[in-house]
């Protein structure tokens, strides 16, 4: 109520005023001295002991229309008064520089940016930097607080087979499979190829060897032979692969049989990547269980082939991981894969819009 009084306390006084002044005018309109004369029609004077009450009557209509609109002037320019007032009442107070400050001088900025692997010189669009003072992002931004991924557009490879699961070592050799894209049974097929062009080793001959897709089962057995009495050998999956999911294996060292039957159904899916800057401090960043910091787990939620559209969860969009100010010249965009290498997307194209927190007002900071 305090309040209300004190914004509007001018608008009231103003109005109690006039209402006091046109409460005294009408007063004194209406109680005419009775020994004055009246004209009526500009023709004919009487006396007011005659008709008194009539005459006065007809009096105080006509002042009282001349008055009211007199009165609607005054109160119009008293109006117009106070409006001009009180603006001059707001520039000159204590808190015009709050006022101002809120609604047109703020403290602290939002600026979304976009980037994209099409602007890099890089030939690896899932590792490339983004200059900034540049001829196509001339600014460089300054005071950084805060930082977040808002949307995001990827490719997802339609290879099965990438630089990231295309190995895997028999008895210490390398058998590296051909990058495509493969059905289950092809996958197959071109795993065996791959062990038949071994030398041979010992008494274990590579061109034996056999890999039995079951499209009921979706696992794969391999074999040194037909024979029982088949050659003894081992296979290993090189560290931060996922080969061993490609066939359904576990991703550990196996050996002591000429045998192996995968443990789980194959996988031939990429389940997401992380987004990673490494200019980005940790404060704004998310933790893996690996140790990495990210900025965001980006899912693959649409077919091989296609491209996926990100957005960021409107929970995270409401909240806020501010930074010391920093100086951003520069980002170093990286996908990872979920076991942790980077992302073969073949080389296509990607792009991220980010929300950058400024600070405009250092003195904040002193």
């Amino acid at each position: 109520m305090q309040e209300f009084i004190d914004k509007y306390k001018y608008y009231i006084g103003g109005s109690t005023i006039s209402i006091i002044l046109f409460f005294i005018i009408y007063n004194n309109l209406v109680n005419i001295d009775d020994t004055k004369l009246v004209n009526i029609d500009d023709t004919k004077l009487i006396k007011p002991n005659k008709e008194k009450n009539n005459i006065k009557a007809e009096i105080s209509h006509e002042e009282f229309l001349l008055f009211m609109k007199t009165l609607k002037n005054e109160l119009k320019n008293l109006t117009q008064s106070m409006m001009e007032f009180n603006a001059n009442h707001i520039k000159t107070h204590s808190n015009y520089k709050n006022f101002r400050d809120k609604i047109f001088t703020k403290d602290i900025i939002k600026k979304n940016i976009i980037v994209d692997s099409i602007s890099s010189k890089s030939d690896n669009t899932s590792n490339y930097i983004i200059n900034f003072g540049g001829e196509n992002t001339p600014e460089v931004y300054k005071n950084v607080i805060g930082f977040r991924l808002i949307n995001a557009c990827f490719p997802y490879t339609f290879y099965t087979v990438t630089d990231n699961n295309n190995k895997i070592n028999i008895d210490n050799h390398d058998v590296e499979i051909q990058k495509g894209s493969y059905t289950f049974e092809d996958l197959g097929l071109q795993l065996k190829e791959a062990i038949n062009n071994l030398e041979m080793q010992g008494t274990t001959n590579y061109n034996n060897f056999t890999v039995d897709p079951d499209p009921e089962t979706l696992k794969y057995t391999i074999k040194s032979g037909e024979e029982n009495d088949a050659p003894i050998f081992t296979i290993e999956w090189p560290p931060n692969t996922s080969t061993h999911r490609l066939f359904g294996f576990k991703n550990k060292k196996i050996e002591g049989k000429n045998e192996y039957t995968s443990v789980h159904i194959a996988d031939h899916s990429i389940h997401y990547v992380d987004l990673v800057i490494k200019e980005i401090p940790s404060i704004a960043c998310k933790i893996t269980s690996k140790g990495q910091e990210i900025i965001a787990r980006l899912p693959f939620n649409s077919p091989a082939g296609s491209v996926v559209q990100y957005r960021a969860p409107e929970g995270e969009l409401q909240t806020n991981n501010y930074f010391y100010p920093m100086k951003l010249n520069q980002l170093s965009i990286q996908l990872f894969d979920d076991h942790g290498g980077i992302y073969d997307s073949n080389n296509g194209d990607n792009s991220f819009e980010f929300e950058l927190t400024i600070i405009k007002n250092t003195d904040l900071f002193k």
